[in-house]
């Protein structure tokens, strides 16, 4: 990976990698005009939406939270040219701990991170229920868009977000038919992000299906990531969210958690959690304690902060990144200074560094030493 260097010590204008949550078909997240901290462009990364059906012909019922970290990490490579140091992360739910992984795989690549309500906590493992039930039955198809966007609109699921975040949705988050789910349905509207693929991202299965041969019985090869202490009862599990929390010790970006006041992924006890453990291992950035790592819990906001009160995320996301910026530039400053030395003195060991290698063996009469 070439993408780690830092060339200007003026202003910075942050490069925005938006990682959305699942099913999510735009990240809709914005900042006053007002606000001082300026960016100089955006990538938006959904693990599905128009992904969902682009891939129509080769989804399948298996997915893994990795894959998109390491998409992000390759897309981010391959367009580095068009998204220059200094990169920051914002990522919702699932999009918040795909953030974590990329920089858990390359931790200088960005500078900060904006968590919003991530899924990062334990235990790994589930006997079902909750929102994945819920999904599971979700309605999906509808005979018109009108029909499908008055339904929303009397939803007190969607009732809760901003009115501009639900015309997005309307216009995103659905579309026309036929699909691969249902090819022979024409003129009606359906889900972007089919309800399947949406489920599957939550959990993967942990019983056997004779109707289905790579998980007709649970082995060793085909679960491999189920961690041992999973109860053999539980039907479902779903790897990632206690995997990572396991590894935030190590990471190494700032971090800015923004918490909703009432979601269940955020009770005081995994904030406090989350914030003990952000940065204060080997590799990380030293934690709360150094200031690197910061919270914001909004009152009465459940689990989908961005898509209910996107204004108050924008203020509170700009005004870490601007100070985070500032941490930036004194660090791209050093390295300037560091750049004005000529090419022979930035790559041969100093004087500093022989003397405290403990000088020449060469030079002692006791020593046997002859390189």
């Amino acid at each position: 990976m070439k993408h780690c260097g830092m060339k200007s010590t003026s202003a910075p204008k942050p490069t925005t990698s938006v990682s959305a949550a699942s099913g999510s078909p735009t990240p809709p997240i914005k900042a006053k005009a007002a606000s001082s901290t300026k960016t100089k462009s955006a990538m938006i990364v959904s693990p599905s939406s128009f992904f969902s059906k682009l891939n129509s012909q080769i989804n399948w019922h298996s997915a893994s939270w990795m894959d998109n970290p390491r998409d992000m990490l390759h897309m981010i490579n391959h367009f580095r040219k068009e998204m220059p140091q200094p990169l920051v992360g914002i990522g919702h739910s699932f999009g918040g701990n795909n953030l974590v992984n990329v920089s858990l795989m390359h931790p200088r690549l960005f500078a900060t991170h904006v968590l919003l309500d991530p899924v990062i906590a334990g235990p790994p493992s589930s006997t079902g229920g909750g929102l994945t039930q819920a999904s599971t039955f979700r309605r999906d198809l509808w005979p018109s868009r009108e029909e499908a966007i008055a339904g929303f609109k009397k939803s007190p699921f969607y009732q809760a977000w901003d009115p501009r975040v639900l015309d997005s949705w309307n216009q995103y988050g659905i579309r026309k038919t036929p699909t691969a789910v249902y090819p022979d349905v024409k003129d009606s509207v359906t889900l972007t992000t089919t309800k399947h693929q949406e489920v599957f991202t939550f959990l993967r299965p942990l019983y056997p299906d004779p109707n289905d041969a790579p998980f007709d019985e649970v082995t060793k090869i085909s679960h491999p990531d189920v961690d041992p202490i999973i109860l053999a009862s539980h039907n479902f599990y779903s790897p990632a969210p206690f995997n990572t929390l396991s590894q935030l010790k190590h990471l190494r970006p700032s971090v800015l958690y923004v918490f909703g006041g009432i979601s269940n992924m955020s009770s005081p006890a995994l904030t406090a959690q989350k914030l003990a453990l952000t940065g204060t291992g080997t590799g990380g950035s030293g934690g709360a304690k150094l200031g690197r790592v910061k919270e914001v819990t909004l009152p009465g906001i459940g689990h989908l902060i961005p898509m209910e009160v996107p204004v108050m995320t924008g203020e509170n996301a700009a005004q870490w990144i601007g100070a985070q910026m500032e941490v930036w530039r004194a660090e791209a400053e050093k390295y300037a200074q560091w750049k004005k030395k000529d090419a022979l003195s930035r790559q041969t060991v100093s004087e500093e560094w022989k003397k405290r290698i403990g000088g020449d063996l060469r030079a002692r009469k006791d020593s046997p030493a002859k390189l």
